[in-house]
């Protein structure tokens, strides 16, 4: 009888013994971070932003190729409706002002968002780069300047963009300033012009706005000359900025959508392939 009562309590203890360690053996497994918590979370956190179906924006006066203030088209503007499409959202208004008035809209919260936004506007909330703007010299190769670096353009007549010296880095600036041989103009087309027609041995142009006017201006000057380009200049990326955090997080995410897609880069190529010129169709965004 007593050897059945030992053997009875052995084996209720080795019972319990298993028990407490398969609990414990729980216990320790739901203390361990699951591989999946951190994309939950993301897909929560996405998931929870308001459903926008609409976003206006602001931008400057035209930047050709990249807006056109008297068409809905243009490099930059085609990768933003691109961008939002993938998440069902339209352009509601695009407005075109002067840089100073397409900020304050947005900060008066008369419009959602600006396009190519200053950096560290206060009360703002950025995207990431939708495109990145490529500032670079350009000289008639046949007058084979001596130019390999920024200091080499002391020596020569540059013709810039209206404010370039701010926008170009202190090493530019510090030439742009000193030198009698630099100046600036705000017709980026006149540049092209002079440029070809010999007026001043190079110019200080971003890439595509380069190549938009040359092939603009094909017909009334022989803009088949060889050109070099030099790039001098760190690329400079262009973010949008809006005046609701939630609204910047759904635009970012849209263009990352977008860069992540075969599109963004199509219509970079399409852009190139068609000298940046705009096609042929209208609607009614722009004003």
């Amino acid at each position: 009888m007593k050897f059945g009562m030992f053997f009875l309590l052995f084996t209720f203890n080795l019972f319990v013994g298993h028990a407490i360690s398969a609990t414990e053996a729980v216990v320790v497994a739901a203390d361990t971070e699951h591989p999946l918590v951190n994309q939950h979370a993301e897909y929560y956190q996405q998931v929870s932003l308001p459903n926008i179906k609409q976003i206006s924006f602001s931008t400057s006066n035209s930047i050709a190729p990249y807006f056109f203030a008297d068409k809905a088209q243009g490099v930059q503007y085609d990768l933003l409706v691109a961008a939002l499409g993938l998440n069902h959202i339209e352009i509601k208004e695009l407005v075109h002002a002067p840089n100073l008035r397409a900020q304050r809209l947005v900060n008066t919260k008369i419009i959602d968002c600006m396009v190519n936004t200053p950096d560290n506007v206060e009360g703002l909330f950025y995207t990431q780069s939708l495109i990145e703007y490529q500032n670079s010299v350009f000289y008639l190769t046949k007058n084979n300047l001596q130019v390999h670096n920024i200091q080499d353009l002391e020596s020569i007549s540059m013709l810039g963009f209206q404010n370039a010296k701010q926008y170009l880095g202190d090493e530019f600036k510090a030439i742009a300033t000193t030198s009698s041989n630099y100046s600036e103009i705000s017709n980026q087309k006149s540049q092209v012009v002079m440029l070809f027609n010999g007026h001043t041995q190079s110019i200080v142009l971003e890439r595509r706005i380069f190549e938009y006017y040359r092939h603009l201006l094909r017909d009334k000057l022989d803009t088949n000359l060889a050109v070099t380009e030099l790039a001098l200049f760190a690329p400079a990326e262009r973010k949008i900025a809006c005046h609701d955090e939630h609204t910047a997080a759904i635009v970012d995410r849209a263009i990352s959508a977008l860069k992540q897609s075969y599109r963004y880069q199509e219509i970079l190529d399409l852009a190139e392939q068609n000298s940046y010129q705009p096609a042929q169709h209208y609607n009614q965004l722009t004003r």
